[in-house]
């Protein structure tokens, strides 16, 4: 394996580890966002607000950003946590989580 592979080859002790600590600690009513996500997350919405700023059509930001995050994650996950993380995602659309406010949507 060269090195480029092994930079995102996840160490599985500390992966289940982090789970085990994010489901012991989970609280619905009190749901608690690691700061390592919320980081992620800031640079995530920059990078949106960026490039919706350059006219780029949402659309193609979406596309990329989801291509991008199943890129990371086919390198560094295994396919049964991508297929849940993508289930969840799904489940949240059905379910009406994931809508744009009424005066955002399209005709």
């Amino acid at each position: 394996m060269n090195d480029a592979a092994k930079a995102f080859e996840p160490d599985r002790a500390i992966e289940n580890a982090v789970r085990d600590d994010l489901a012991a600690a989970f609280d619905p009513q009190q749901p608690h966002i690691p700061d390592e996500l919320r980081k992620c997350g800031a640079v995530v919405d920059n990078a949106i607000e960026y490039m919706v700023g350059k006219d780029l059509p949402p659309e193609m930001v979406a596309s990329a950003l989801l291509a991008g995050s199943l890129g990371i994650l086919a390198r560094t996950s295994d396919a049964a946590t991508m297929v849940r993380m993508l289930q969840t995602a799904i489940f949240s659309i059905q379910n009406g989580e994931l809508t744009p406010p009424d005066d955002a949507r399209t005709p």
